[in-house]
C-alpha cells in the first residue's frame, strides 16, 4: 500500500467538484515551527510523525512513497494527523475515490482519475495538529504511545545505586552518566536515549523523553509531559513542554507549557508565564489568522521558532509568540508576538541584520561539530526576503 503525504487538498476539491463542506490542512496552522521544516518532522513525544510512520510501515507492510500519488488506488493522507494502529487499518479499508474525513477536515483520499468521490468519516478517536498548542498538549500521551512501540523491554541494569528508580516504566540506553538523580514513572514512563547526561540531584517524572546526547543540569526539575531533543541541555523547572534539537535551557527559570524550536537558547534567569492573573483562556497570535486566536486554554505558554536567543533574565508573557531567527536581549516583558529576524533591544524591535545572523549561525553549528547545510542557508534566505 503506497501512502502520499500532502501538505493540502485542493487537488481533491478540484475532482468531481466536490461540495462538501471540508477543510484541509494548512502549514501556517504550525508556523513557526513549519516555516523551514515539513510538519512530518515535528516531534510529538519520542518520535516524529515521519518516525512514527516509519515504525507503523514495517509492522503493515506501508510503503512511504514520494511525488505527487497521481495514480489510481494512491493514498494521499494529510501531514498532520498522528498515525495510529486504527488509522492505518480504516486507511487500508479505503475504496477507490474514499474521502475520510474527521470533524470537517480531510484526513485522507484514495485517489481517483474519475472523480467520483465518496465521503466517510473517522470512527476511531484520532488527533490532529491543528495549532501550535497541540504539540505540547499531546506530548505526555504520544511519550507513552511510543515508549509502547519501541521500548521491547526494560532497561535499568546499568544504572548506579546512587539513583532513586520509582515505578517500572523505564528505558535507559546505553552510556547513560547519571548519579544521585531521583526517575518517578508511576505517572508515566520515562525514555532516556543513548549518551544522556543526568547530573547529581536531578528529579525526573514522567512522562519524559530525553534525546541523544542531552544533559540535564544539577538540581533540574522535570515535572513531566516533557520532551527533549538531541544534544539539548536542560537546568532549571521544566513541565508540559517540547525542547527541540540543539536547544538549551541550561539555567535557572521556568519553562511551562511551552514548545521551543531547534538550535534555540534561553538566556540564565529566562521563564515564562503560563497562566494569567484573571484566570481568563490564553490568547495566541495565529500565522493562518494573521491575529489572535483564543486557544480555550487557562495554561497556555510560549512558543519559540528555531534559531531564537533569549537574553539574561528575559520575561515572556502567557502565550507569546515569537518567530524564527530572533534576538531578544530586554528584561521587561517583551510583545505577546515577536516576528521571524527580528532583534529586540531596549524597548525597540528592529530587523535582524541578515548577514550577522549567518555569521552567527555558521560559528552556532560549528561549536557543536555541525555542518549548516547549504539547503538551510538558500532557505532561509528566502524566507529573509519574503518577511523583510
Amino acid at each position: 500500500m503506497k501512502i502520499f503525504f500532502v501538505d493540502c487538498f485542493d487537488a481533491v476539491r478540484s475532482l468531481d467538484k466536490l461540495t462538501f463542506p471540508l477543510a484541509s490542512f494548512d502549514k501556517k496552522s504550525l508556523y513557526p515551527f513549519t516555516f523551514i521544516k515539513s510538519c512530518l518532522d515535528l516531534r510529538v513525544g519520542i518520535l516524529t510523525l515521519r518516525e512514527k510512520w516509519q515504525q507503523l510501515a514495517i509492522t503493515f507492510d506501508l510503503e512511504i512513497a514520494e511525488g505527487d500519488g497521481i495514480e489510481d488506488g494512491a493514498i494521499w493522507v494529510t501531514k498532520h494527523v498522528i498515525p495510529t494502529v486504527a488509522l492505518i487499518q480504516t486507511i487500508s479499508n479505503l475504496q477507490i475515490g474514499d474521502v475520510l474525513s474527521q470533524d470537517g477536515t480531510i484526513i485522507a483520499f484514495r485517489y481517483h482519475k474519475e472523480g467520483h468521490l465518496k465521503l466517510k468519516k473517522v470512527e476511531d478517536d484520532l488527533y490532529l495538529l491543528r495549532g501550535v498548542e497541540d504539540l505540547f498538549l499531546l506530548t505526555g500521551t504520544e511519550i507513552a504511545n511510543d515508549f509502547k512501540l519501541l521500548a521491547k523491554r526494560t532497561s535499568i541494569a546499568s544504572v548506579s545505586s546512587t539513583n532513586q528508580l520509582l515505578g517500572t516504566d523505564f528505558y535507559i540506553a546505553d552510556q547513560v552518566k547519571m548519579d544521585c538523580a531521583t526517575l518517578n514513572s508511576t505517572c508515566g514512563p520515562i525514555y532516556i536515549d543513548e549518551g544522556v547526561t543526568i547530573m547529581e540531584g536531578a528529579h525526573l517524572r514522567g512522562p519524559l523523553y530525553l534525546g541523544k546526547g542531552a544533559v540535564v543540569k544539577m538540581g533540574a526539575t522535570i515535572y513531566g509531559n516533557v520532551s527533549v531533543g538531541r544534544q539539548s541541555v536542560v537546568g532549571g523547572e521544566v513541565g508540559n513542554s517540547i525542547i527541540g534539537d540543539f536547544s538549551a535551557k541550561g539555567h535557572h527559570g521556568y519553562l511551562g507549557c511551552s514548545v521551543i524550536g531547534d538550535w534555540c537558547n534561553l538566556g540564565a534567569g529566562t521563564s515564562n508565564s503560563n497562566l494569567k492573573n484573571n484566570l481568563k483562556t490564553v490568547s495566541i497570535y495565529d500565522y493562518k489568522l494573521g491575529g489572535l486566536r483564543d486557544t480555550g486554554l487557562l495554561k497556555c505558554g510560549i512558543f519559540m521558532g528555531d534559531y531564537t536567543r533569549t537574553g539574561i533574565n528575559s520575561s515572556l508573557n502567557t502565550g507569546t509568540v515569537i518567530g524564527i531567527a530572533s534576538m531578544l536581549a530586554d528584561t521587561s516583558f517583551y510583545a505577546k508576538f515577536v516576528p521571524s529576524f527580528a532583534w529586540v533591544f531596549n524597548g525597540d524591535t528592529q530587523v535582524y541584520n541578515f548577514d550577522k545572523f549567518m555569521a552567527y549561525l555558521e560559528t552556532l553549528y560549528r561549536s557543536k561539530h555541525e555542518q549548516l547545510p547549504e539547503r538551510l542557508k538558500r532557505e532561509l534566505n528566502q524566507l529573509n526576503k519574503k518577511y523583510n
